[in-house]
C-alpha cells in the first residue's frame, strides 16, 4: 500500500499539466499521511523522521520526468525501504507464524496420511494437509511429495493384503477430494495466456486409473492450458470431441499392461479422427512409470511420469512442433 501511495504522489508531479504543480515537492504532510497509513507504528518520532527525510531531498526547479523518477527511486532506496523494514520488523515477528523446515519425502508422513485417509473421519486427513499448507509447504510439494506417494502406498497395501479393495477405493477418493478442495488455491496464480494450448486428458475407456490424471489436469490448468477432462467419458464421447474441437495434445492413462493393445488401437483411432492432424499423444499410468519404453508400442509421442513431468514434456513437445 505504501508504494502505491508514493507512486500516486509522484504521478501527480510527472503527469500534471500544470507546470507549477510539477515543480512542487510533495509536502511533509502528504508523506506523513502516507507513512502513518502504512507503517501502523505507534512511534511518532520514527514516522516524523521518515517524513522529514522524504521531504529533504529537493528537486531542482526545472527538473524533468527522468529526474523525478531518479529522485523517487533514490528516496525509496535510501529512506523508505530501510525504515519500513525497521518499523514492521517487530509486528511481523509477532503476527507471522514461522515456516517450519518440513521434509515431505519423510516416509513417516506418507505412512501417517495413508492411515488417515483410511479412517472413517475424513476431516482428520484434510486437517493434516491443511496444517502443512499453513506451515508454508507449497501445494505442488504437497501434491507431488505427499499425496502421490500416499496413493502409491495405498496400492501397495492392497497388493500386500494390508487393506481391502473398499478401503483403498475410499482412500483414493479422499485424496482426490483433497486435490479438489485445494484447487482454488492451487489455481490462484495460473497462467492466463491470450492463446492457450488445448489438451484432452482422459483415461482409456474402461480404465479406473483417474486420480493421477486428475492431478495432472490440475497442473496443466495452472500452467495455462485449457483442459477437456471428462474422466467418465466413453469412447464415442472422446472421439466426437476430438473430431469437433482443436486439441494440441491428448493424454491417455492406463493401469495395467494387458490394456496396451486396446490403448494402441485407441491412439490410432484418435490420430485418424482428430481435427488437428498434428496432435500429440501422451500416455501415462503405473505401467508406463515402470516401463516407459512401452510408449513406442502404442505410437505415443511422450510419456508422463508424474504431473510436473507431464506438463514439462507437453510444453517441450509443442515448442518442438513449431519448428517442424
Amino acid at each position: 500500500m505504501v508504494l502505491w501511495r508514493y507512486a500516486s504522489l509522484i504521478k501527480e508531479k510527472l503527469f500534471s499539466k500544470d507546470e507549477q504543480q510539477q515543480n512542487i515537492n510533495p509536502s511533509r504532510a502528504e508523506w506523513d499521511e502516507c507513512v502513518h497509513e502504512s507503517a501502523n507504528d505507534s512511534n511518532p518520532d520514527r514516522i516524523s523522521q521518515l517524513a522529514v527525510d522524504l521531504g529533504s531531498r529537493p528537486l531542482r526547479i526545472n527538473a524533468g520526468p527522468n529526474e523525478h523518477l531518479d529522485w523517487l527511486m533514490q528516496t525509496i532506496e535510501a529512506n523508505v525501504i530501510p525504515r519500513l523494514l525497521m518499523t514492521h520488523a517487530g509486528h511481523a515477528q509477532a503476527s507471522t507464524a514461522p515456516v517450519m523446515n518440513i521434509r515431505l519425502d519423510d516416509q513417516t508422513r506418507v505412512e501417517e496420511l495413508s492411515q488417515l485417509v483410511l479412517q472413517d473421519d475424513a476431516s482428520r486427513a484434510a486437517q493434516f494437509v491443511q496444517e502443512l499448507y499453513e506451515q508454508g509447504v507449497p501445494l505442488d510439494e504437497i501434491y507431488m511429495r505427499l499425496l502421490a506417494p500416499v496413493a502409491r502406498r495405498l496400492g501397495t497395501m492392497w497388493e500386500e493384503d494390508q487393506a481391502s479393495f473398499t478401503q483403498v477405493t475410499t482412500g483414493m477418493w479422499r485424496i482426490k477430494q483433497l486435490v479438489y478442495d485445494f484447487s482454488p488455491l492451487f489455481q490462484e496464480f495460473a497462467r492466463t495466456d491470450e492463446v492457450a494450448p488445448h489438451a484432452m486428458l482422459v483415461p482409456l475407456p474402461g480404465s479406473q486409473h483417474t486420480l493421477g490424471l486428475f492431478m495432472v489436469s490440475e497442473f496443466f490448468r495452472r500452467g495455462g492450458w485449457k483442459v477437456w477432462g471428462e474422466l467418465a467419458a466413453g469412447e464415442a464421447d472422446i472421439v466426437t470431441a476430438i473430431k469437433t474441437q482443436h486439441f494440441d495434445l491428448v493424454g491417455l492413462s492406463v493401469s495395467t499392461e494387458d490394456q496396451l493393445p486396446a490403448l494402441a488401437r485407441f491412439v490410432a483411432l484418435l490420430k485418424e479422427e482428430s481435427l488437428n492432424q498434428k496432435i500429440g499423444v501422451m500416455v501415462g499410468g503405473p505401467i508406463f512409470i515402470a516401463k516407459p519404453e512401452l510408449r513406442k508400442e502404442v505410437q505415443a509421442d511422450i510419456v508422463g511420469l508424474d504431473a510436473e513431468e507431464s506438463l514439462a514434456q507437453a510444453e517441450f513437445f509443442l515448442e518442438k512442433a513449431k519448428t517442424i
